[in-house]
């Protein structure tokens, strides 16, 4: 291209960035700031950066039409003006605490006035002259000044995503699986305060600032999402989906990631209180807070993130407690404390898909202990009051009401082909018992030898196994594997504590069980896999 050509087009790609950021400058001031509350800056800033953006752009602009002899002055007063407004946008959105969300407004602006400073740059480059004409011949220029156009667009666009989501996350996905391993010796520490759950062959860890995905064969990172402007304060498994969530200044951020690879699936914010539990049912994902003050119960859709519904747990005019929520593919049963008429233990059952009740049932014996509620197969089991501890079955779809048994242990834990194991301490003889949940029958019993004193402290089941970590009055901790089918030893392991183990976990899948133990408060945990 000959120089008579370039110039014109630099001088049309010039205006065309002007006019683009002065359009962004504009935009960026109307949008909100913050998602929190959608504040926006004083008026007397809005004010100031209009004026050194749009408003001199465009006086120059005329000036530069009636006294073209000028145009390198005032091109470079132009660009001077769009700096500044540039470097005030940008401190100002700096000043966006991330907790309250970061807006459009302020990276839309920035980039504007970044764009505006660039076109006058360009300008005065360019020189006084005419821009591309209509020829034939002047195609060229014109083609230049498009894509430069859709150029500027793209780079605002990334920019503007960096500065709202980009800039916080540290998020990295899922390779080869390790070749060999089966040799590492355990237990590994991790940040973490929360296990997850186990998928595959990864074991899920929550942190303070976000997730990771431990390899089970070698100990490595497999994938990790971290963000470093907001804390994290639940996480669940559903499915194959890890569901994440972040604390916001005026509720949650709820982003999905695939278990096997880390790659998001989606991510929200929705106004809601302090989550403590994520669970699956079917395609929901239900996320529940946790006690006085729990807050509204949300359902959302797994595969997209859309909010399917909300339902606040109350009574009689009063907000209730959340002691427990257990989930079926298709009902959400959430264990409530109410305290407008007195105190009312009572389960609810909603609907998966749109959170309407189903059914409810109320506690008939009163007692301190919180009503605690599992699934097991196709209906729900509560257990209420002191020792001795009823159980009552319930039918998922209907809440129909079915057999009563005395709890006979101290900890249960459901399975999926309707059975509850209780785990029972004793000093003359520990035992675990399965009984069926529809019936009441107790299917089988047995003994754990050398667990006198021992006491069960958190189980769960995968496949046809269970797994039971018990600790010892000594503080050392052992995890007992049995058959599901007749009670019958599958493991029985001393699992090492590098701390003092005041807070357990236990996860499997058919092949592996994965123990976390971690100090109180601490921000480290360390895993164990067997």
């Amino acid at each position: 291209m000959n120089r008579s050509a370039t110039w014109p087009a630099v001088r049309g790609v010039g205006l065309t960035a002007v006019a683009l950021g002065t359009v962004a400058v504009v935009a960026g001031l109307a949008l909100p700031w913050t998602l929190a509350g959608s504040r926006h800056p004083d008026g007397v800033t809005i004010a100031g950066i209009a004026f050194l953006g749009p408003l001199i752009s465009g006086l120059c602009v005329a000036y530069v039409r009636a006294e073209p002899r000028r145009h390198r002055l005032t091109a470079a007063v132009a660009a001077v003006a769009g700096l500044a407004a540039t470097l005030v946008a940008v401190g100002l959105a700096r000043l966006v605490e991330p907790s309250a969300g970061v807006g459009l407004g302020g990276p839309v602006t920035v980039a504007g006035a970044a764009a505006v400073t660039l076109g006058w740059l360009l300008l005065l480059a360019g020189g006084p002259g005419p821009l591309p004409g209509p020829l034939p011949g002047s195609a060229r220029p014109w083609l230049a000044v498009a894509a430069t156009a859709v150029v500027l667009v793209l780079v605002a666009g990334f920019g503007v995503d960096y500065a709202r989501e980009g800039r916080f996350v540290d998020a990295t996905t899922a390779g080869d699986p390790p070749t060999g391993g089966g040799d590492q010796t355990w237990p590994l520490p991790y940040v973490g305060v929360q296990l997850v759950g186990v998928h595959d062959r990864l074991a899920i860890v929550r942190a303070e600032d976000g997730v990771r995905a431990v390899w089970l064969a070698s100990g490595a990172i497999a994938w990790r999402y971290l963000r470093s402007d907001l804390p994290t304060q639940t996480a669940g498994l559903v499915g194959d989906t890890v569901v994440v969530v972040f604390g916001t200044d005026d509720g949650v951020l709820v982003t999905a990631l695939d278990a096997g690879s880390g790659q998001v699936r989606f991510t929200g914010r929705h106004p809601a209180g302090k989550m403590a539990s994520v669970h699956g049912a079917g395609r929901t994902a239900v996320l529940s807070g946790a006690g006085i003050g729990a807050g509204d119960v949300l359902g959302l859709d797994t595969t997209d993130g859309r909010l399917l519904w909300r339902w606040t747990p109350a009574r009689n005019g009063g907000p209730c407690d959340v002691t427990d929520l257990a989930t079926t593919a298709d009902t959400v049963a959430v264990a409530l404390r109410c305290r407008a008429q007195g105190v009312d233990d009572v389960a609810v059952g909603l609907t998966a898909t749109t959170g309407a009740e189903r059914w409810s049932w109320h506690a008939i014996q009163r007692s301190p202990s919180e009503l605690r509620v599992y699934a097991t197969g196709a209906g729900f089991v509560t257990v209420t009051g002191a020792s001795p501890r009823r159980a009552v079955y319930m039918d998922a779809e209907t809440g129909t009401v079915g057999t009563r048994h005395d709890a006979a242990g101290t900890l249960a834990v459901p399975t999926a082909e309707g059975l509850l194991l209780y785990a029972e301490p004793s000093a003359e003889r520990a035992h675990l018992t399965a009984v069926e949940a529809r019936t009441g029958a107790v299917k089988w019993d047995v003994g754990l030898p050398g667990l006198g004193g021992h006491q069960p402290l958190t189980a769960t089941t995968a496949g046809d196994k269970a797994y039971v970590l018990w600790r010892a009055p000594d503080g050392r901790l052992r995890l007992i594997g049995a058959r599901t089918t007749d009670g019958g030893s599958t493991e029985d392991r001393t699992i090492t504590c590098a701390t003092r183990c005041p807070e357990v976990s236990v996860a499997a899948t058919p092949t592996h069980a994965v123990v976390t133990t971690r100090d109180e408060k601490a921000t480290e945990l360390y895993l164990s896999v067997t």
